[in-house]
């Protein structure tokens, strides 16, 4: 269950036959999902599996160089992502699951906490 400021759940999805890794975390406003990839540089953002809000659990945050994104648009908002945002996934919530609603992306079933998405609508 994901929770405002919470852990954020890690997937894996794929686009044109590459493999990329995302999360989806909640916000003060819902739900959002990210590839997981610093728009500084090509790392992956948390410090821990599932670790992305900043310690005020507002902004979603960098774990290397501690660029600070927007959680409900991933707008970058400092640091050094000069403004660059985090590529968005689109989702969305229906009861209690998540729904991958974003057709450039297909997600990849390795995970053994599958079941908080449902499949990508045909």
């Amino acid at each position: 269950m994901l929770v405002v400021g919470g852990r954020g759940f890690r997937f894996k999805v794929q686009r044109e036959g590459q493999l990329w890794p995302a999360f989806v975390v909640r916000h003060s406003s819902g739900v959002a999902a990210y590839i997981n990839r610093c728009s500084h540089l090509a790392l992956e953002l948390d410090w821990s599996q599932g670790t992305f809000f900043d310690i005020d659990k507002a902004s979603i945050i960098c774990s290397t160089h501690g660029a600070l994104y927007e959680a409900v648009t991933g707008e970058c908002i400092g640091g050094p992502c000069a403004g660059k945002p985090l590529e968005t996934i689109q989702v969305t919530e229906n009861d209690r699951f998540i729904l991958l609603t974003d057709r450039n992306y297909w997600l990849v079933y390795d995970s053994p906490e599958k079941n908080i998405f449902s499949e990508n609508p045909k």
